[in-house]
């Protein structure tokens, strides 16, 4: 736990490299519920140029037991965004999500 911490407090090269971390992590069964959360809780924290990048690498882990924390939690960062191509980027994410079966 204190290593993933440690990804988050440096450069934000860093930081790409602790959420591509984390997102590996997620997609191996054993490590998926424990570290899935540490995962949103970058998105929710991210800084807002990085977060479409975060969103659309997250994608390919997202399945129907976490789909609804994933789209809310990028739901909540929707009113963060200056700029609109980010959000937009986003919201092509959150389609793409809610539209798997």
């Amino acid at each position: 736990m204190l290593l993933f911490k440690c990804f988050f407090i440096f450069s934000p090269c860093t930081k790409d490299h602790g959420v591509n971390v984390l997102i590996k992590l997620c997609s191996v069964k054993q490590y998926a519920d424990t570290v899935f959360p540490l995962l949103m809780e970058q998105l929710l924290t991210s800084p807002t140029n990085q977060l479409p990048a975060y969103a659309e690498k997250t994608m390919p882990i997202i399945n129907e037991e976490n789909k609804t924390i994933f789209i809310k939690t990028l739901t909540a960062r929707l009113g963060d965004f200056e700029k609109e191509t980010k959000r937009k980027r986003v919201e092509k994410v959150i389609k793409k999500i809610e539209s798997r079966k």
